[in-house]
């Protein structure tokens, strides 16, 4: 079973994913109150740090792999495109990577708004490179997995150089078949037409297959 250590974990979503993949988590580190209750609440056994910044990894239980989806203000669409430069919040990112270098874990996974691919990642993948991990990336939208809305988001799975044979991307190709060919998704073909075609007064619901859910469980509806 492979341990992982999680950075800037919010409420801990893509940590459910991990932990029904069955990953063990040794730690998380967020800085957010509320989010880090909502950890303690699912995860009570585990170690909750709250500033990144303050963490060392000789002092931090060892993990085989370190996840996280830093600050996307920066880089997202929705901000100021400032990018990822020491003192922004995407700059965070830098905390990231001093404790790739510290930890050296085996598998590394990056989690991030699309916009990331036109606003900072070459700075990431430098960077990656420079610690001597290799990377693929993969950008999935929300409609590829059913959900009634298009938004998407670019996961970065980074290990050793040399781990992998060159031109094998033997990591994402699961994730494939999981999904199948996302860009064949009779859904997502459905919502992008939507998207392009103004003309159409169809509703989004009417495209899209699975039940709908109204309300967002962010914790505060369910007692955390």
């Amino acid at each position: 079973m492979l341990k992982v250590g999680s950075l800037f974990s919010g409420a801990g979503l893509c940590d459910l994913g991990l932990t029904w993949a069955g990953f063990e988590h040794q730690w998380f580190c967020e800085i957010d109150p509320f989010c880090r209750a909502v950890l303690a609440r699912h995860w009570p056994d585990t170690l909750i740090y709250n500033d990144v910044s303050g963490l060392r990894g000789a002092d931090l239980p060892p993990v085989d792999v370190l996840c996280g989806g830093f600050p996307c203000q920066d880089v997202s669409s929705a901000g100021g495109r400032a990018g990822i430069k020491q003192g922004t919040r995407s700059g965070l990112w830098y905390e990231y990577a001093r404790l790739i270098g510290e930890v050296r874990p085996r598998y590394i996974i990056i989690e991030n708004v699309r916009g990331l691919l036109s606003c900072g990642i070459e700075s990431v993948l430098q960077d990656l490179a420079a610690l001597g991990y290799d990377a693929e990336w993969e950008v999935l939208p929300a409609a590829a997995l059913g959900a009634p809305h298009h938004r998407e988001r670019v996961f970065i799975v980074a290990y050793p150089h040399g781990r992998l044979p060159d031109g094998e991307h033997r990591l994402l190709s699961p994730l494939q078949r999981i999904l199948g060919n996302v860009n064949q998704s009779p859904q997502l073909f459905a919502w992008l037409g939507l998207r392009i075609d103004r003309a159409r007064k169809t509703s989004a619901l009417e495209v899209y297959p699975g039940p709908v859910i109204y309300r967002v469980d962010d914790g505060r509806t369910e007692g955390l």
